[in-house]
């Protein structure tokens, strides 16, 4: 059986969680969430913090805004090396086209940790992921905004992981780094950079070429076509829609670096995933209308204090106590 044969190392953004226990815990905002064991999904908001999620019927939903850049962590707490295959919108992060298990992703050292911050144009950079607009969604852009709103990740084990260990070196700092918005800088404010190791006594496997690359992320014929057919049967079942669709979508936004090199993986089972993860995001007033409560609900008896208070209660000041 043909096993998958190829994928990325991500340079700037994967990184050991070995003596760092904060760097595995749940989102601190809004309702914290656990993924399928032992494998662990969220979204990074820019500023470095877990974007607020809540439980609802058994799914789990991010709260985003407009406008807002984020990034998909993928937690790796077990001591094998695996293969994430990342999805947004319907769309493979790594060739932009229909996303599918049999597409290559991104390799997660043991105890290690990948964030992927856009849509991949080169082996250097990506188009930054931001919210916004359905229409203004790279998946709306391209005519195939039947799954906007999702976000997954397929894991898969290796089939022979490496026996020796596998040293992850302390990550130094990359030159030529990025402001605030996510552009291009000079300064060295950049991620950090983490190469992985191959285990000693390992044999070493050429790299290939970037021709070789181009060649591994084009998509098969067969998933164009499925694509094409499931937007059919969703017209078919639900009839006329709106031009505008409300909510949340992801856009190609701007460049930023994000290096990877091309490496071999075996999966243990080549078209089925040991697990998926899935996340759905949209706007507060999208939430909302799936029955969340966003925010704490105003009680009765607070919105009569309110519309009752007097900005002028007293005609005099009251005297503390003992005083005469």
């Amino acid at each position: 059986m043909k096993t998958h044969a190829l994928s990325l190392i991500l340079l700037v953004a994967c990184s050991s969680l070995a003596g760092d226990p904060l760097a595995m815990a749940h989102p601190s905002h809004g309702h914290s969430h656990q993924a399928p064991a032992p494998y662990h999904l969220d979204i990074v908001g820019e500023h470095g913090n877990s974007l607020p999620t809540w439980q609802h019927r058994g799914r789990t939903y991010v709260l985003g805004d407009p406008g807002e850049r984020y990034s998909i962590r993928v937690t790796n707490p077990t001591a094998q090396r695996i293969e994430a295959v990342v999805s947004v919108d319907g769309l493979d992060a790594i060739d932009g086209r229909t996303a599918g298990v049999d597409k290559r992703g991104y390799l997660i050292a043991p105890y290690g940790e990948l964030r992927v911050d856009g849509f991949r144009v080169s082996t250097e950079e990506v188009a930054t992921f931001r919210f916004s607009s359905v229409s203004e969604s790279y998946a709306g852009k391209k005519g195939q905004a039947r799954n906007v709103g999702v976000i997954g990740v397929a894991i898969f084990t290796e089939n022979e992981p490496p026996r020796a260990p596998v040293y992850v070196p302390t990550p130094d700092r990359l030159r030529g780094g990025y402001d605030g918005d996510g552009r291009r800088g000079g300064d060295d404010s950049g991620s950090d950079r983490e190469d992985f190791s191959p285990s000693s006594g390992g044999s070493s496997q050429p790299m290939p070429t970037n021709k070789g690359v181009a060649k591994a992320e084009s998509p098969s014929a067969g998933a164009s076509g499925r694509a094409d057919r499931s937007e059919s049967r969703d017209k078919a079942c639900c009839g006329n829609r709106p031009n505008e669709r409300p909510g949340l979508g992801t856009r190609f936004g701007e460049a930023r670096t994000s290096r990877v090199e091309v490496t071999r993986f075996d999966r243990q089972s080549p078209q089925h995933p040991a697990t998926v993860l899935e996340l759905r995001y949209n706007d507060e007033r999208g939430l909302v209308a799936l029955g969340i409560r966003v925010r704490p609900p105003v009680r009765h008896w607070d919105r009569e204090l309110r519309e009752t208070a007097s900005p002028f209660p007293s005609t005099f000041a009251s005297p503390p106590p003992g005083w005469q």
